[in-house]
C-alpha cells in the first residue's frame, strides 16, 4: 500500500466563537440567508455574559429562537472544546431543529428513541440534539458524560415533559391502582372524603384527592414495598421514574383520582442531576411571556442576565373570532361551518374533546413525527389536523396552517397541576398555568412577523376568559391588543355591521383595508404594558423550590424554617398557597420529631383548605398562648353551652346524620341552618319562610357577609347540574340579597354532589359546588370544639369557645372557604374529561 495515495487530511478546527463571527463564517443552505437584527443583538449580549452559569434568552415566538440556540451552542463547543447538548421538548422539534442545523452548516449528533446520528458530539466538533426525556429520566446516558452546557429551547414548557421523568403514573386498568388507592381509605374516612374516595374508585372523572403528607409518611415503606414486589423495574415506562423516586417517596405527593394515580415530587429536585453542578453552563431559550411562574417552576434558578432583544420578529398579525353561537354545541357547529372549505388546526384540551373534531379531520398520534406534520403543513387541500392537550412542540408556520381553532381552555396536564389549579385553587398559578398554555398554543401556527392568520376560540369558557382584563393582562403587549380587536369585531357582529365570513377571508388574502383597519386599531389600543404580574408569586415560587431542596436533601430543620416563612410570606396574597406551605412545614416538623408542632402546622393548613387532611387530633392538644377576645360568634356559641350544656354535642351528632344526599332536600336543608347556628352564625331558610331566596343563608354576625346554600343533595349520579333549575336560580338570589341585604357580600355555593354542569348553562365564576359530607365534616369537628372547651374547666367559656374556633377552623370565613369545592366553570369545563387524560 502506497501511503501517498490515500486522500487523508487534516481536519481544521475553528478557533472562532464569537457569535457574530462564527455565524458568518458558517456555509449557508435552504431558507437561511442572513441573521435578524434583534437575533445578532441576542447574540452578542449572551456573549458579553457567556461566562455566568445561567443566561436566559427571551425571543417572541417565531423570533428566530432555533438558530440563536443552535449558534450559541456550537459557540460553546468551540470555545470549551468539550461535549454541549441541546435539548427540544418533543422529537419533532429535534427533527425540526437538526434540520435547521444543517442548513446552518452546524454539524451535529441527534439523539433519540435510542438511536444516536453522526459523530459530532463525540469529537466535540458540534452539539447533540435531543429530547429532554432523554436528558432527564432516571438512566440517562448524558448523566455520566462530562458536559460543558447545555441548552434549554422552550424552556418555558418544559416542565410538563420533565416532570414525567420524574413521576409514578398507574391508570385505573392497572393492577396497581387499587392496593395503593387503599392504603389511603382510612385517611379519606377519617377526613369526610370517603364518598369521593369511592368515586375515584369507580372512575368518576371529578374525583381528586390529595393524600395528606402526614399519611404518604406513614405509608411510604409500604407503599414502596409494594411497587418494589410488582416489577417496577421491569416495566419499560416507570422504571425510569422509579430510579429517581424510590427512595424518597415519603417525600412525593399522591393524588388519587378517577383516572389513576399518580406520585410525583412537589418540586422538581433538578439539583440531584449533574446538569446544574458548578462548572455547567445553561442557556433557556424562553418566550416572551409576562410571567416566568412556569420557567421558576422547573428550573429553580435566577438567570444571571436575561436577554430580551427588541425588534417586530415574530409578531404576526393574528383576527381573533369569538363564535356568537349559544352553547358550546352550537359554537362547534358555526366553526365547522366557517372553515369547512379551509385548512385549519384544532388544539383540544383532551383526547375526548378531540374524537369530537374527527368527522372533519385527522387526529395526530404523534407516531409520524415531524414527517406527519410536514405531510400536513405541505397539503394545498382544505385538510384539518386535531391535536390533542398538545399546546407546544409543534410548530406550523407561515401557509402551512393560517387558522388555528382552540377548542376550549386548556386543562392540567397532570394531576397534580390539576389539584393544584383546580381544586386548591391557588389563584396565581392557576391564572399562570392557563396563560402559558393559551400563548403558547397561539404560536403553533403564527412564527413570523409576516404570518397571518386567523385564531378562533371555540368554547364559553375560553371565550369568558379572554375577555377578563385580569386574564388579558398575562398575554404580551400584542396580542392583548389584538384580543381587543377581536371583541370589536365581535361587537359589530352582533349588530349586523360585519360578519365573520368576511372577515376571515380578508385576513387571509391580506387585503389594504383589513391591513389598514387593523393597524389603525392597534397603534390606538391602549393596553397594560409592564403589569409586574404575580412578581411576588415568582419569588415565593424560588423560595419554594430551595425549600424542597432541603426536604430531598434530609436537612429538615431548615426546610421547616424555610417553609413556614413562605407560608407567613404567602398569607398576605394567597390563603390557599399559605395553606399549601403550612402542609409541608408539618412534614417537616414531623420529621424533626416535633409532633406537636407538626400536628399543629397541619391543622393550620387545613383550617385554610381542608382537602390538605386534618390529622386526628385529642380535645385539649392544640392550646393557643395568645390573648384571647371573644367574637361575636363566640359569644353566640357560648350562650348556647350555657343553656343547652351536654346537649349541644347530642344535636351535633343529630344535625350530622341529616346531611346526607337522598331524594328529599328538606331534611339536609334544616339540617344546614341548624348547622349555622351551632356555629355561631345568623342562618334562616329564606325560600322556606318568604318563598324567596335560596335554600339556607348563614350570614357572619358583625361583619356584612355570609353565603347562600342551595341543596341540591337529591341529584342521581348520572345526572347534572341545568341550565335553569340549578345555575340560572343564583341569579335570582343575587337580586334577592342585593334587594333583601344592601351593601353585603355573599358566596354562593351548590351543596351536592360533583357533578357535570350542563354546557349551555352560564354559571357565575365564583360559583361553587360543595358535597353534603363536607358539611357533614364540620358537625364531627363541632363535636371535638365542644369537646375542648368542656376540658378548660378554670376558663371563660366564650375564652375557650374563641380559641377553639380558631384551632379548629370555624371562624368566619374559613368554616366555609375551607371545605374541598369545585368551581362550577371547572365542572362545566372538566365534563368533557376521560379516564386516562394526562396518565401513561
Amino acid at each position: 500500500m502506497d501511503l501517498s495515495d490515500l486522500p487523508i487530511k487534516a481536519t481544521k478546527r475553528t478557533r472562532i466563537y464569537e457569535p457574530i463571527a462564527l455565524f458568518e463564517s458558517l456555509t449557508l443552505r435552504g431558507s437561511i440567508d442572513n441573521i435578524w437584527d434583534p437575533q445578532a443583538d441576542a447574540l452578542r449580549t449572551w456573549h458579553a455574559n457567556r461566562a455566568q452559569a445561567d443566561v436566559m434568552v427571551q425571543m417572541n415566538t417565531g423570533g428566530g429562537k432555533t438558530l440563536v440556540g443552535l449558534v450559541i451552542a456550537q459557540s460553546l463547543v468551540i470555545e470549551t472544546k468539550g461535549r454541549v447538548v441541546y435539548a427540544c421538548p418533543t422529537n419533532q422539534l429535534v427533527e425540526q431543529t437538526a434540520k435547521r442545523a444543517a442548513e446552518c452548516g452546524i454539524d451535529v449528533t441527534t439523539y433519540m428513541q435510542t438511536k444516536w446520528t453522526g459523530d459530532a458530539f463525540d469529537t466535540c466538533s458540534g452539539p447533540c440534539i435531543t429530547n429532554y426525556h432523554a436528558i432527564f429520566h432516571g438512566f440517562s446516558k448524558f448523566r455520566k458524560l462530562d458536559l460543558k452546557a447545555l441548552v434549554f429551547d422552550d424552556a418555558h414548557v418544559a416542565s410538563n415533559v420533565i416532570r414525567n421523568c420524574f413521576t409514578l403514573s398507574f391508570s385505573q386498568a392497572d393492577e396497581r391502582f387499587l392496593p395503593l388507592a387503599n392504603l389511603y381509605r382510612g385517611v379519606f374516612a377519617a377526613n369526610s372524603q370517603i364518598q369521593q374516595f369511592e368515586e375515584a374508585l369507580s372512575g368518576h372523572g371529578f374525583s381528586l384527592l390529595f393524600v395528606p403528607m402526614y399519611e404518604v409518611k406513614r405509608q411510604a415503606d409500604v407503599m414502596r414495598k409494594l411497587l418494589a414486589d410488582s416489577g417496577i423495574t421491569e416495566d419499560e415506562h416507570l422504571a425510569y421514574p422509579w430510579a429517581h423516586v424510590k427512595d424518597s417517596l415519603n417525600r412525593c405527593v399522591v393524588i388519587i383520582s378517577g383516572m389513576g394515580i399518580e406520585i410525583t415530587p412537589p418540586m422538581l429536585p433538578l439539583h440531584t442531576t449533574p446538569y446544574f453542578n458548578p462548572g455547567v453552563r445553561r442557556v433557556y431559550l424562553t418566550a416572551t411571556l409576562p410571567s416566568q411562574v412556569e420557567f421558576a417552576s422547573t428550573f429553580g434558578v435566577t438567570p444571571g442576565t436575561c436577554v430580551a432583544p427588541g425588534g417586530k420578529s415574530g409578531e404576526a398579525q393574528r383576527l381573533f373570532i369569538f363564535p356568537a353561537a349559544e352553547g358550546d354545541d352550537e359554537q362547534h357547529k358555526e366553526v365547522c361551518r366557517l372553515i369547512q372549505t379551509e385548512k385549519a388546526c384544532v388544539i383540544t384540551p383532551s383526547d375526548q374533546a378531540a374524537n369530537l373534531w374527527t368527522d372533519i379531520g385527522r387526529k395526530y398520534d404523534g407516531r409520524s413525527g415531524h414527517a406527519g406534520i410536514e405531510q400536513f403543513a405541505a397539503s394545498t387541500k382544505a385538510d384539518k389536523l386535531i391535536l390533542a392537550a398538545r399546546y407546544d412542540g409543534i410548530d406550523l408556520p407561515g401557509k402551512a396552517c393560517r387558522i388555528l381553532i382552540l377548542d376550549g381552555l386548556p386543562r392540567g396536564a397532570c394531576l397534580l397541576d390539576r389539584f393544584l389549579d383546580g381544586t386548591l385553587r391557588i389563584a396565581e398559578l392557576r391564572l399562570a398555568h392557563l396563560a402559558s398554555r393559551v400563548v403558547q398554543a397561539i404560536g403553533r401556527i403564527f412564527r413570523s412577523n409576516t404570518d397571518h392568520g386567523a385564531v378562533v376560540a371555540c368554547g364559553t369558557d375560553l371565550q369568558r376568559w379572554f375577555k377578563d382584563p385580569n386574564n388579558q393582562k398575562c398575554m404580551p403587549v400584542l396580542l392583548q391588543k389584538q384580543v381587543q380587536l377581536g371583541l370589536a369585531l365581535r361587537r359589530m357582529v352582533d349588530q349586523g355591521k360585519a360578519d365573520y365570513d368576511t372577515l376571515l377571508a380578508k385576513v387571509l388574502d391580506g387585503t389594504p383595508d383589513w391591513d389598514k383597519r387593523y393597524r389603525e386599531f392597534l397603534d390606538d389600543c391602549d393596553v397594560e404594558t409592564n403589569p409586574g404580574w404575580a412578581a411576588w408569586f415568582t419569588e415565593l415560587i424560588l423560595g419554594e423550590k430551595d425549600a424542597y431542596r432541603m426536604l430531598w436533601d434530609g436537612n429538615f430543620p431548615a426546610a421547616a424554617d424555610a417553609y413556614g416563612k413562605l407560608a407567613g410570606a404567602a398569607l398576605e396574597h394567597d390563603r390557599r398557597l399559605a395553606a399549601w406551605y403550612r402542609h409541608w412545614e408539618g412534614l417537616c416538623l414531623d420529621y424533626c420529631g416535633k409532633g406537636a408542632n407538626a400536628v399543629l402546622a397541619y391543622t393550620q393548613a387545613a383550617n385554610l383548605r381542608s382537602e390538605l387532611g386534618r390529622p386526628q387530633v385529642r380535645a385539649g392538644l392544640i392550646v393557643s398562648g395568645r390573648d384571647i377576645v371573644p367574637g361575636p360568634q363566640a359569644k353566640r356559641i357560648a350562650v348556647a353551652i350555657s343553656k343547652a350544656g351536654a346537649k349541644l354535642r347530642a344535636q351535633c351528632d343529630e344535625v350530622r346524620k341529616r346531611l346526607t344526599n337522598g331524594p328529599d332536600t328538606k331534611p339536609a336543608e334544616q339540617a344546614l341552618k341548624e348547622l349555622g347556628d351551632l356555629l355561631g352564625l345568623n342562618a334562616s331558610r329564606p325560600d322556606n319562610e318568604e318563598h324567596t331566596g335560596p335554600d339556607v343563608l348563614w350570614q357572619s354576625p358583625g361583619t356584612h357577609e355570609g353565603v347562600m346554600l342551595e341543596a341540591k343533595t337529591d341529584k342521581k349520579p348520572t345526572s347534572q347540574y341545568r341550565k335553569k333549575d340549578e345555575i340560572a336560580q343564583f341569579d335570582d338570589h343575587v337580586r334577592w340579597a342585593a334587594k333583601r341585604f344592601p351593601g353585603n357580600a355573599f358566596r354562593k355555593v351548590i351543596v351536592g354532589p360533583r357533578l357535570r354542569v350542563a354546557q349551555e348553562a352560564n354559571p357565575a365564576d365564583d360559583l361553587q359546588v360543595i358535597g353534603v359530607e363536607q358539611f357533614a365534616g364540620l358537625c364531627e369537628r363541632l363535636a371535638n370544639l365542644l369537646e375542648f372547651v368542656e376540658a378548660q374547666r378554670d376558663e371563660d367559656v366564650a375564652i375557650s369557645v374563641e380559641k377553639g374556633l380558631r384551632e379548629f377552623g370555624f371562624l368566619w370565613p374559613s368554616c366555609i372557604d375551607s371545605l374541598e369545592s369545585m368551581l362550577a366553570i371547572d365542572l362545566q369545563r372538566e365534563a368533557t374529561a376521560e379516564p386516562g387524560a394526562g396518565l401513561g
